[in-house]
């Protein structure tokens, strides 16, 4: 008769695999859920149609002498989108913005919902998964 040794490696290394496992699980479906940091990026759009967007390289270059960080400035469905490297510049940014730019813009916080498009993709059809 084959006698296998007992040892608490045998019952430890598959249990602190599945735990792995399991929380890894959780995180990938709780991921999509967690709440965005929002108040980090402004939409500059004209008010009147037909209006020309402001050029991006002077807005870089006017935020930045103000000491405003910037991560990037795209254009997004006829506005352009200023991403700010921290939210706590957001209001500072806004002011800024309201002395380089002419009457003609509208200057409002912008919440992006493209970032996480790609885990609502995932979560959404779950049989394509895999």
């Amino acid at each position: 008769m084959l006698k296998i040794p007992f040892s608490r490696s045998y019952i430890l290394w598959p249990a602190t695999f599945l735990v792995l496992l399991m929380l890894t699980t959780v995180g990938v479906v709780a991921f999509p859920k967690m709440p965005t940091e929002s108040g980090d990026a402004l939409k500059i759009s004209p008010i009147q149609s037909g209006e020309d967007l402001p050029d991006g390289f002077t807005l870089y270059q006017g935020l930045s002498q103000h000491g405003i960080e910037i991560e990037s400035i795209t254009p997004a469905s006829g506005s352009l989108v200023v991403k700010l490297h921290s939210p706590r510049q957001q209001h500072l940014a806004q002011e800024t913005l309201k002395t380089l730019l002419p009457g003609g813009y509208s200057i409002q916080p912008f919440n992006s919902a493209h970032s996480q498009s790609w885990a609502s993709k995932v979560t959404r059809d779950q049989s394509k998964v895999g």
